[in-house]
């Protein structure tokens, strides 16, 4: 079978691209200035996916992180199959925490429209909250938080009519 398209391709377009919740900066750029010794590997078994591997700091200790990148069938778009911590396996809000670290040091600005942390809900009932289960399983850690008018977004304006009905 015909490649499509080269390695080079590939790694071209995880380098140029940018993640939805980092919009502006290019992984590339944002890799550069957040890991050390970088290699990216086009992996072509049941699809085609670009290994990223590279080294940081987590928790003052060093670690090494390898984040694997699928390849969307037009061969146009991507997203993330894993990202693994010392062979330990990151769950969704651990790599939105990841997400977060790599644009604070990087100084870009992570946005998550998806998942919104419960500390920014506005009307203290979760019943609505896109991170209702993580709540659940973490109740305790937010019990007695103080819902301020602070914490208002307008995005969540249709949660708040809602809740008014109740």
């Amino acid at each position: 079978m015909e490649e499509k398209h080269s390695d080079e391709y590939y790694v071209g377009l995880i380098c140029n691209g940018e993640f939805n919740s980092i919009p502006g900066m290019p992984i590339g750029e944002l890799f550069e200035n957040f890991f050390d010794n970088i290699n990216y590997n086009v992996v072509k078994e049941k699809g085609t996916f670009v290994d990223f591997t590279g080294e940081a700091t987590c928790d003052d200790e060093p670690c090494d992180i390898v984040i694997r990148f699928k390849i969307l069938d037009n061969d146009e778009e991507f997203e993330i199959e894993s990202i693994l911590v010392n062979d330990d396996e990151l769950n969704d809000e651990e790599v939105l925490d990841l997400l977060d670290d790599i644009a604070y040091v990087c100084g870009a600005t992570f946005e998550d429209d998806e998942y919104n942390y419960c500390d920014s809900c506005t009307s203290g009932d979760c019943s609505n909250c896109s991170k209702k289960d993580l709540y659940d399983e973490n109740e305790d850690q937010f019990e007695g938080y103080n819902f301020e008018e602070d914490d208002y977004n307008e995005d969540d304006e249709d949660n708040e009519d809602n809740n008014d009905e109740s």
